[in-house]
């Protein structure tokens, strides 16, 4: 499961930098949509403004001054227009195109009527103002205005007249067809006092478009130029054609909303198409994982994968498809789960017909000595018979035996219960092995009825003490021998030896020379309520003899282990550790 952590760890870090990475790159694509779409916007409503910013925006810093990248010369060259770059001392540290009467520095008063008039040597100015760099610089551009010249021109030579005459005006327009332009003079009231020129170019202003063509002049079909004369109060305003004229169709704040939608717009298709793929993706691996548990909660472990599943994950050739890669493990987990919950299933089903087994020969068992109590029971009740003292005792001792048989049967289920839900009843003492294991032996050697078996006790060479529960250690020990007495003919030597290994673990074996026991019995020797049958012995027992010695190997934290070829007999070896060195 590490390796499918790590996996994961990957594939999903790995997804989301390259989403983060996806997103910002869009991000960035779209920003420069924006940025393109608001510098288109800006060269439609102020061609030259945006042409002086590109300038600066293409200029390059060198290693020792700030020049302009190649190719603008022509450029400017081809739009009849010049550019000057001026430090923040006044000195132009770069130019192209730039007439020869222009000059290479400016002081600042230079500067000033520049700024103010926008307007040198006839030609018209337009600024940028760059501060990325150390120190600032100056951009400016030039471009020849020629409605600016002509009207200078027309306000020098006829300016002292309120209102031109007819021969005059026929001057002034033959001079206004050089730029196919159109005069207005407006008086101090705002009345028009002459029109002259080509009217197609005339145009209807109000007060407030003189600030509007100062800002955004490409907006219009003409270029107006003014001038005011101070002594009449006379304001002359001539109208030239505009081959830089757009049509705009949003103002700039509608242009931003519209481009700010449409990222939103591009980000949210974006992120419901993720989130659709993502869904399906990683959805479903769930719905087959849902599916299999269903499939387990109704008992179908031997069904992992429908046939439909399974071509949807597997390839032809058995190899996992890549969208379900990241699942390797878990598809291998469920195989293995289901295999166990299966062999489970059967191990339960193997145990249940144990238990019912068991029950059957239990109640069998039960029944026997309590048929024979009822007998004799009723024989006695009834008075028909004059007993013996003799015959009295035989079925004294009968009832006797029986009763202790039907009281061992109860113990055993009281005592495997106990040990297997509260390990506390035990009362550990220190105890001393070979005196314990000397006097459990000489129980069974005093036994007349045991007899036929020969019994033997091989102690240790010292003393060990060791923390041991004497009743539950008894009652493991005599199990374990009356397994080897039951489940072998007369006449098996049975060997009870104690050894040691280390300093800390003790070995109590118990070996007999008799029939010893197949595969089958020796695998389910420990199952709870089995008890074997391949013997002509007896076969009186709770089927819970090795299980109680188990627990109580496990209870003194110990061992339990057997070894048995058949026909040769059968080795049984506890092995008990202290919790320190034994103690001799």
């Amino acid at each position: 499961m590490k390796r499918l952590r790590r996996r994961l760890f990957l594939h999903f870090s790995f997804q989301f930098i390259s989403l983060a990475v996806g997103m910002i790159i869009l991000f960035i694509l779209l920003m420069l949509i924006l940025v393109g779409v608001m510098t288109k916007h800006e060269s439609m409503i102020n061609y030259y403004q945006t042409k002086v910013e590109s300038v600066a925006i293409d200029t390059g810093n060198s290693i020792n001054k700030l020049t302009m990248a190649e190719g603008w010369d022509k450029d400017l060259a081809d739009e009849d227009v010049w550019v000057q770059i001026i430090d923040h001392n006044g000195k132009v540290i770069e130019s192209s195109n730039v007439p020869p009467d222009f000059p290479d520095s400016y002081d600042k008063q230079e500067l000033y009527v520049m700024q103010e008039n926008k307007e040198m040597l006839g030609f018209s100015l337009y600024f940028y103002l760059e501060t990325t760099y150390d120190e600032p610089y100056l951009f400016v551009l030039g471009k020849e205005d020629e409605a600016h010249s002509l009207l200078q021109q027309l306000t020098g030579d006829y300016s002292s007249e309120d209102i031109v005459d007819q021969a005059r005006s026929g001057e002034i327009e033959e001079k206004l067809q050089t730029v196919d332009g159109h005069l207005e003079i407006w008086d101090g009231n705002n009345q028009l006092l002459q029109s002259i020129g080509n009217d197609t170019n005339a145009a209807d202003d109000l007060p407030l478009d003189i600030y509007i063509r100062n800002i955004t002049p490409d907006a219009y079909a003409t270029t107006a130029t003014y001038h005011r004369d101070e002594s009449t109060g006379h304001l002359w305003v001539l109208y030239t054609p505009n081959e830089h004229k757009q049509e705009l169709k949003l103002t700039s704040l509608e242009e931003i909303i519209v481009a700010f939608a449409i990222t939103v717009a591009v980000f949210l298709l974006l992120a419901i198409i993720l989130s659709f793929w993502n869904g399906f993706r990683y959805g479903n691996p769930l719905f087959i994982f849902t599916s299999w548990l269903s499939r387990m909660g109704n008992g179908q472990y031997e069904e992992v994968l429908t046939e439909k599943e399974k071509k949807l994950i597997f390839k032809k050739n058995g190899k996992i498809r890549m969208k379900y890669r990241l699942y390797a493990e878990v598809f291998g987990a469920f195989y293995d789960m289901a295999e166990k919950l299966d062999q489970s299933k059967k191990e339960r089903e193997r145990l249940e017909k144990t238990r019912e087994e068991w029950m059957t020969g239990l109640s069998h068992d039960l029944r026997t000595p309590l048929s024979t109590m009822q007998g004799y029971g009723t024989l006695l009740e009834s008075g028909q018979y004059d007993w013996s003292k003799q015959e009295l005792e035989e079925i004294g001792k009968t009832i006797d035996d029986k009763s202790k048989y039907m009281l061992s049967l109860i113990e055993d289920f009281s005592l495997s219960f106990q040990l297997k839900n509260d390990s506390s009843i035990a009362n550990f003492e220190p105890t001393e092995i070979n005196s314990l294991m000397a006097h459990i032996i000489e129980k069974f050697q005093e036994d007349r009825t045991l007899s036929d078996y020969h019994l033997s006790f091989e102690p240790l060479d010292y003393t060990v003490t060791m923390p041991i529960a004497k009743r539950w250690f008894e009652r493991m020990v005599d199990n374990l021998i009356y397994n080897a007495i039951n489940h072998n003919p007369p006449g098996t030597n049975i060997k009870v030896k104690l050894e040691t290994a280390g300093d800390s673990l003790l070995k109590i074996k118990i070996e007999d020379d008799g029939i010893g026991m197949d595969k089958e019995t020796r695998r389910n020797l420990f199952n709870r309520y089995y008890r074997g049958t391949h013997t002509e012995a007896r076969t009186e027992g709770s089927g819970l003899g090795m299980s109680i010695a188990l627990q109580i190997a496990k209870l003194h934290k110990g061992s339990l282990s057997v070894e048995s070829v058949v026909g040769e007999g059968t080795v049984v070896v506890i092995e008990l550790s202290g919790t320190g060195p034994l103690s001799h």
